[in-house]
């Protein structure tokens, strides 16, 4: 037990670093091509939600789909009431996040991109649960599973949309790189060994935390099946949480260097990468249904709110303190929630 406990935390630290790692150098890209919030949030997205949608594959090609979608369900939960939640302090406002009308603008779009996969996401998980009741034979079992495979590639479709507009975006003026830095950094790229280097520890930085996230959700079902704790606990509350650590270093650092758009939009980007990648993506192939019922009743239903009222936030410009505060207490009952009904 010792060793296990041991490989999982080596491999968690792993994770995070990796994944920080990928981040600074991702940051650089930024200041160098002066990207928008929007493209930066979303690969930052890419790379700090590694962790969660490979642990999700991963899981769900072994056969544990109630640990798989739970890993992703609980990081999107975890994203919008703990990340978003502690990011209103970290900003250098005193009134939390303020969006200005251009960033509110693009960042209501990628929330209602986002709303819609997750919507999508959460009939899927429901369905999935139903569908666990129906004889293989019922005429009914055939036709939501097409249904199901639907709704998986309208999610994927709905992702290729917000990658699309997250490419074809603008640098906002405000966002334009000034400080001294940048601007030794951009001589700095110039040269082919500093772009191939940057882009060589990216691709390091990728591979190490894919290859300690399929460590670490070894070693949690080792441990889990030792001490007989139920699926949806160990992916709801510990696996998710885990792998959600490398975002939440992205998000909150994003927030306190100024850049609050892109700090909200990487929230909303990793819940859309986490559904597209770690759901929709492996669900078109792998076709075992999910037996918990809470996952598909409660845990679905309440991602999808949370990220609607992130969206009515985000119309009004202004996520202010008490509605963090808020985010975490309603995060901090779902938790306790699930540990009274174990």
């Amino acid at each position: 037990m010792f060793i296990l406990i041991t490989s999982f935390a080596l491999s968690l630290l792993l994770a995070i670093g990796a994944s920080a790692w990928f981040t600074r150098r991702l940051e650089v890209l930024s200041d160098l091509w002066q990207w928008s919030p929007g493209l930066l949030s979303l690969l930052g997205a890419l790379g700090a939600n590694i962790p969660n949608y490979v642990a999700s594959i991963t899981a769900i090609i072994a056969g544990q789909m109630v640990v798989g979608i739970g890993i992703i369900i609980g990081s999107n939960i975890y994203n919008i009431a703990v990340i978003l939640g502690i990011s209103t302090f970290a900003s250098p406002g005193r009134r939390g996040i303020v969006l200005l009308h251009t960033e509110a603008q693009d960042a209501s779009l990628v929330g209602v991109l986002t709303l819609a996969m997750l919507l999508t996401t959460a009939v899927v998980v429901g369905d999935r649960f139903w569908q666990g009741s129906l004889p293989t034979g019922n005429p009914t079992f055939l036709v939501v599973h097409i249904a199901l495979i639907g709704l998986s590639l309208l999610t994927l479709g709905l992702f290729s949309l917000l990658c699309y507009h997250a490419l074809q975006r603008k640098q906002h003026p405000a966002h334009k790189s000034q400080s001294e830095r940048e601007k030794t950094t951009s001589y700095q790229a110039n040269m082919l060994w500093f772009k191939v280097r940057l882009l060589g520890e990216m691709t390091l930085a990728l591979a190490l935390a894919l290859g300690s996230v399929i460590l670490m959700v070894q070693t949690a079902q080792s441990i889990a099946a030792r001490i007989a704790l139920p699926p949806a606990i160990l992916s709801l509350l510990i696996l998710a949480v885990a792998t959600s650590l490398p975002n939440t270093v992205v998000a909150f650092t994003l927030a306190r260097t100024g850049r609050a758009s892109a700090s909200v939009e990487e929230v909303l980007s990793s819940n859309s990468v986490n559904v597209a990648l770690g759901i929709a993506l492996p669900l078109l192939f792998w076709f075992n249904t999910q037996s918990d019922g809470l996952l598909a009743l409660l845990d679905g239903p309440l991602m999808v709110v949370l990220t609607g009222i992130t969206l009515l936030c985000i119309f009004r410009r202004h996520i202010s303190h008490i509605t963090g505060i808020l985010l975490v207490l309603v995060y901090i009952g779902w938790v306790i929630l699930h540990i009274l009904v174990i």
